[in-house]
């Protein structure tokens, strides 16, 4: 009885462990972490992020098309989870996100969900947090500086984290 419960607790520590490194990998991310690359609007809607630090194993990055108002994103729009696999992504690497509208597939990782690009005044927020709750928004893309909404309150600069694409 004793040996069941040592297996017991030390299985309830590893499992704490486990979701505290998990927690921890998202929220070390910083503003700028990912950038956005491209952005492609056309019958085969996609993106392509790059990475300036590693992305430890099993982190949670959103996407949202939903235009920020200043504190929250709208509800009218699509949103893809990421999760970045079991393996650690180097820094430098880029992700290539295609057939976003029908059948999404992403060059590394597992992406759920599908998201329509507008051909114009359409951008596209990453982010860590919850599904419209960002805990910080780490870089955003648009085909117009009005597809952003606003970029109050999102520590993006415009030109820098937060790119439009002409």
């Amino acid at each position: 009885m004793k040996e069941l419960k040592a297996i017991s607790v030390l299985t309830l520590l590893v499992i704490s462990v486990l979701i505290i490194e998990i927690t921890s990998n998202e929220n070390s991310l910083k503003v700028g972490d990912i950038s956005f690359v491209s952005m492609n609007s056309s019958d085969n809607d996609g993106f392509s992020i790059s990475t300036s630090v590693n992305l430890l194993p099993r982190t949670k990055i959103h996407f949202t098309d939903s235009e920020w108002n200043g504190n929250y994103f709208g509800f009218d729009e699509s949103d893809i989870l990421w999760e970045t696999g079991n393996d650690t992504i180097n820094a430098n690497s880029v992700i290539k996100f295609t057939n976003i509208n029908s059948l999404p597939l992403v060059s590394i990782g597992n992406m759920y969900g599908t998201m329509r690009i507008s051909k114009k005044k359409d951008a596209i927020f990453a982010y860590i947090g919850n599904e419209r709750m960002p805990v910080k928004i780490l870089a955003a893309c648009a085909n117009d500086k009005l597809g952003f909404g606003t970029l109050i309150n999102t520590n993006l600069t415009n030109g820098t984290t937060a790119i439009v694409f002409k």
